[in-house]
């Protein structure tokens, strides 16, 4: 949802500005992104240790991604509101600053409360939660704004690949910084140092932007869509079915990320290092794939067909490392590809499906309803890895909660398969084929 005067800013932006201003403001955003994801997937790689040290237990681990989590809940109410207010200058530079703050008290938290020190990381997940959801949303409205017109899906794609770079490394964190990883603070540290640079290249987009708007004599503020609450119950059941998707797929891809290095060190017997090696493969072929997978689905189309592909093949590692000898390599290759295709066709085949005045309700419901299932998730992996006593002498007792991810992977091709065949029929919005009109069936809104 757009004001009037945006509408006039924003191609502006995207036809005035010199090529050199306007990638560079995609490259300033896009760097305070990579801190950002940073910052998060930084605790994965610390969480042995502060098991080890600070005695947290796997619900404990699990309840910091739910922090998280709930904070992303609450922001996909409200944020839109501050950010129509703010503008994307002033929002970007407020919620990289909260996030930034985030990541320093999951650092420190547990110093601060020595008493209950899972509480005080859980409080700086929950600030970091807070930033992160609406610094992402504030930084994709600015890529849309500045490159309307002109390379946007390319922008948008070397955006997220530059973004995915901070999962990459903070995965591979042991194995690059491992004088650091002798305790359990240092990583942490180096992550809210990250969080500073976020910081710092917010404000250095907003001062790029600040000189465009002054070469100009405008004054732009970026809205975003709302949640329209009397919108929920209308959507048609394709939509649904891809909701469904979209919460099975993340609520089994993000819990593992979160409990990759314990589940790999203790019930495969590797080490830290080589368990990040192995968990950085997830972002670093969707790095890969998902321009490519972009590109293939708008020339060829197959969409839910694509979708379908891609949530098979999330279910058979969860198979293949409990149960067989197969190189933990071939697991984390399928976990990969899945991870690059599904969500390069996933996210734009709403707007195909849901017509674009209440695109916006549509995307806010689903994420909400994928931040509920990822919460619920993570923290269920950890209280059933308490109960079955999971741990790297009784490695057995991670198969409840592997079980559980095959399971909701399943439920995920479930869902994907139930929209391919919608698709085939004679009521569909046209998926499969390389040019959809969007919303091609009124009558199923």
């Amino acid at each position: 949802m757009t004001t009037h005067a945006d509408s006039q800013a924003a191609p502006a932006l995207a036809s005035t500005a010199s090529p050199l201003l306007r990638w560079s403001v995609l490259g300033a955003c896009s760097l305070a992104m990579f801190g950002c994801y940073y910052v998060f997937d930084a605790l994965a790689p610390a969480t042995p240790l502060l098991q080890k040290e600070l005695g947290f237990t796997d619900a404990q681990i699990g309840l910091l991604d739910t922090a998280y989590n709930v904070a992303a809940l609450i922001t996909l109410i409200a944020g839109g509101v501050l950010i129509d207010r703010l503008g994307t200058r002033a929002s970007s530079i407020l919620f990289a600053g909260i996030g930034a703050a985030g990541g320093l008290l999951i650092a420190v938290g547990p110093a601060l409360l020595p008493s209950a020190p899972a509480l005080g990381m859980m409080i700086g997940r929950f600030v970091l939660g807070v930033g992160s959801e609406l610094f992402i949303v504030a930084a994709t409205t600015v890529v849309g704004r500045w490159f309307k017109g002109k390379e946007l899906s390319f922008a948008m794609a070397l955006q997220l690949l530059i973004a995915r770079q901070g999962s990459y490394v903070a995965d591979k964190s042991p194995d690059w910084f491992q004088s650091l990883f002798t305790g359990w603070q240092a990583p942490l540290l180096l992550a809210a140092a990250l969080g500073g640079t976020w910081f710092v290249f917010a404000v250095v987009y907003a001062q790029l932007e600040g000189v465009a708007l002054r070469r100009q004599g405008t004054k732009a503020t970026a809205a975003t869509d709302k949640l329209v609450l009397a919108d929920l119950i209308r959507f048609p059941l394709s939509y649904w079915w891809v909701v469904g998707l979209c919460v099975a797929f993340y609520a089994t891809i993000f819990p593992f990320r979160t409990f990759a290095n314990l589940y790999l060190t203790q019930a495969h017997g590797i080490t830290e290092s080589a368990a990040g090696s192995l968990k950085s493969w997830l972002p670093l072929i969707s790095m890969i794939g998902m321009p490519v997978f972009g590109l293939l689905v708008d020339k060829i189309g197959r969409r839910s067909l694509m979708m379908a592909v891609g949530s098979a093949l999330l279910v058979p590692p969860f198979l293949l490392m409990p149960y067989t000898h197969v190189p933990l390599e071939v697991s984390m290759g399928m976990l990969g590809l899945a991870f690059a295709l599904v969500p390069a066709v996933l996210w734009p085949s709403v707007t195909y499906i849901v017509p674009e005045s209440r695109l916006g309700s549509a995307y806010a419901l689903m994420t909400f309803c994928q931040q509920l299932g990822w919460a619920g998730i993570s923290w269920g992996i950890g209280a059933l890895n308490d109960a079955a006593n999971a741990s790297a002498e009784n490695p057995k007792g991670w198969l409840p909660a592997i079980g559980m991810l095959a399971a909701l992977a399943c439920a995920g091709f479930v869902f994907s398969f139930l929209l391919w065949k919608a698709e085939r029929g004679p009521v569909n919005y046209g998926l499969e084929k390389a040019k959809p009109q969007a919303s091609a069936s009124p009558q199923a809104c």
